[in-house]
């Protein structure tokens, strides 16, 4: 019984400090000394993918035109459009701004994601489809 209740006593010399084990996190940092118009150029040249077609693009290039509210990817194609339900309608400085979503993200089963999509047009998503506010007009299935 006596080797059950000794203590294990840990030398200083294998002790570990938490100061040890913290590696300085230098993945972002930010240069201060960057002018106005040099952070634009840089900012403008980083690259974004489009998550329907996989091709880059700069935002210099001015090609993506949307961000999908159900995987989350930008696009530059494959946009079924903007929803028209009360989920995904924000008022910001008294301006409406409408979640936009990609063709595989919307219900495939309404007429409004089926019908004339694309860039600048109307969709449907599920949780506005599901939500009683949204107008009937727009939930019509096939």
């Amino acid at each position: 019984m006596f080797c059950c209740s000794k203590q294990n006593k840990v030398s200083p010399r294998d002790k570990v400090s938490p100061r040890d084990n913290q590696k300085k996190d230098d993945s972002y940092i930010m240069d201060d000394s960057l002018t106005s118009l040099e952070f634009t150029e840089q900012f403008v040249s980083e690259v974004l993918s489009c998550g329907t077609c996989s091709k880059a693009f700069s935002l210099r290039d001015n090609q993506i035109a949307a961000y999908c509210g159900g995987c989350y990817k930008f696009m530059h194609c494959g946009i079924a459009g903007s929803c028209v339900g009360p989920n995904c309608t924000y008022r910001i400085k008294n301006e409406i701004y409408r979640q936009s979503w990609c063709k595989d993200c919307v219900p495939k089963t309404v007429i409004i994601n089926l019908e004339d999509i694309g860039e600048g047009k109307d969709c449907l998503c599920q949780e506005c489809l599901d939500d009683p506010e949204t107008p009937k007009a727009y939930k019509q299935k096939i």
